[in-house]
């Protein structure tokens, strides 16, 4: 008979658990302190089900030290008040027409929902955990585990007449008091958003939760934002990481059966232009460009995923990460966050952003870029000779048509345990840039090529860095000439006088061995750029 822990834990689930804990530990503190808004629309928080699930992740994120931003919608909510009053809602070009009755069903509808958030926050933590860890009686005296705030955060402006149809008190979102907010974050509070907006005439209008939620991530610089979804609003299934470019492009797919809509706009995100900086942040970030209204909702008519818009939107606009995440799936923002390929799918602009294979026309940068290690006698040197003939097989990371890293990757044939296996040689990331991430994007890159090339191993020989590959997954395999790791052939090649040591890293199968890994890279790197 298997045993049971009190808690109706067994043995394996222990185990389970440490393992994920020491695997979440470097995400856990590469977290603490940065600032997510995480959009709940209407479908995801009318389930009070998956609303509570959400919220017990919320607090426990809170409790890990992450600033949070809770934007939450309520579409559902007031068609259903608005049905219950014999009334059917009204929509143009993909926006709801709010009348009065609208307006006061909007109304009614953050106010509950708000307050059933607050609540739900406000819950204690259980009397036998109190009674196991308490230090004194102390511990008895209930307080709310933490704080949430709301208020008029949320600047907008009336739609009004388009084509004829006045749209009443619904809103435009102009920008988000990012000081205001910044200000409650840093006081450890949790900010509750809600589809109400106020104009410079003193009106509450009633906007759109997506173009909030994307309006305050880019105000606040947020490190993230979260969409969070249900099959409806996002139909596609899609790799744990897509660039933002692929995100678009299938965007463009999808327009493409649109044309016949006289009112299709031309772009569906907006793009800043090659090689500007992202838009400032912060005080004035509203100011940042004429005409920097969002209307993220309108692309339901056309039945574009608005969550997948909205990523990309935020995306181009300076957030680092937008991440799509089932909201049915209990614990989804903790294992989107502290597991190494997450459950959902994470929308980024830069994580290989500048990453190409060399070509000839390089060969100058790499060898001025390598010589000041090999001077060193960190690499091995090469001859002009022969890094024209590995060339091949480097990739460079490039800004401005400066070469910033480089990195070599060779197959090698099969191990003596059946692995295909490649090498990682000639690592380097230019002083300047060394650490600002570049050198965890550009190793992610190779591994994912691997994976895409069918390697199963990695290889690397080194004499002074291993530390550094260490903390990314690589172990110790011993002597370089001695393991059996390496393929003979190339064992054969290695320089004993060197004394190099082997590293190897397993990237056919994900952490914890249970398959090939889906990933596209690591999302510590994609932290940590």
């Amino acid at each position: 008979m298997t045993s049971v822990a009190a808690d109706g834990l067994r043995p394996d689930d222990f185990d389970s658990f440490v393992h994920f804990f020491r695997q979440a530990s470097p995400y856990i503190e590469g977290h603490r302190g940065r600032t997510f808004v995480i959009c709940c629309p209407g479908e995801v928080v009318e389930d009070s089900a998956i609303l509570h699930s959400l919220l017990e992740d919320v607090a426990l994120l809170h409790g890990l030290g992450i600033k949070l931003v809770l934007a939450l919608g309520v579409r559902a909510q007031i068609n259903r008040r608005l049905h219950e009053c014999g009334v059917e809602p009204r929509y143009k070009h993909g926006k709801r027409v709010t009348d009065t009755q609208a307006m006061q069903a909007a109304a009614a509808a953050a106010a509950a929902v708000r307050m059933e958030v607050e609540a739900r926050l406000s819950r204690g933590p259980a009397v036998q955990v109190v009674r196991r860890h308490a230090r004194s009686s102390d511990a008895f005296r209930y307080a709310p585990a933490m704080t949430t705030v709301s208020g008029n955060y949320v600047a907008a402006r009336r739609m009004g007449i388009v084509d004829g149809v006045d749209f009443g008190l619904t809103g435009m979102v102009r920008w988000v008091q990012a000081d205001a907010i910044q200000s409650q974050l840093d006081s450890h509070n949790i900010v509750l958003l809600s589809n109400i907006g106020y104009s410079a005439a003193g009106e509450a209008l009633n906007c759109d939760i997506w173009s909030i939620a994307v309006r305050a991530a880019i105000d606040l610089a947020a490190d993230k934002l979260f969409c969070l979804t249900v099959p409806e609003s996002q139909p596609f299934s899609l790799p744990v990481w897509v660039p933002v470019s692929d995100a678009e492009a299938l965007l463009n797919r999808l327009v493409v059966q649109h044309q016949s809509f006289d009112d299709f706009p031309a772009s569906v995100v907006p793009h800043r232009a090659p090689g500007a900086a992202a838009p400032p942040t912060g005080n004035g970030a509203h100011r940042a460009a004429a005409g920097d209204e969002l209307d993220l909702e309108r692309w339901q008519r056309f039945g574009l995923p608005v969550p997948l818009v909205a990523a990309c939107t935020a995306c181009e606009m300076g957030v680092k990460r937008a991440h799509l995440v089932d909201a049915r799936r209990d614990g989804a923002l903790l294992l989107e966050l502290y597991s190494r390929d997450g459950i959902g799918t994470m929308i980024s602009r830069d994580f290989y952003e500048g990453m190409r294979r060399a070509d000839p026309a390089d060969l100058a940068a790499v060898a001025e870029l390598l010589a000041p290690l090999e001077a060193e006698g960190v690499l091995a040197p090469r001859s002009h000779a022969q890094l024209e003939g590995d060339l091949p097989f480097f990739v460079v990371a490039e800004r401005e048509a400066k070469i910033l890293g480089c990195a070599m990757m060779r197959p090698l044939g099969t191990g003596s345990d059946g692995r295909t296996v490649a090498e990682i040689g000639a690592f380097c990331v230019a002083p300047a840039c060394r650490g600002s991430g570049k050198g965890d994007s550009l190793l992610d890159y190779l591994e994912r090529e691997a994976r895409a090339a069918g390697m199963g191993r990695l290889v690397l020989l080194t004499t002074r860095t291993a530390d550094w590959f260490e903390a990314r997954g690589f172990r110790s395999a011993g002597l370089a000439h001695e393991s059996p790791l390496l393929p003979a052939e190339r064992r054969e090649r290695v320089n004993a006088a060197r004394n190099s040591q082997l590293f190897v890293k397993d990237v056919g199968l994900d952490e914890v061995g249970s398959g090939p890994s889906s990933a596209g890279h690591d999302r510590l790197a994609g932290a940590a750029c």
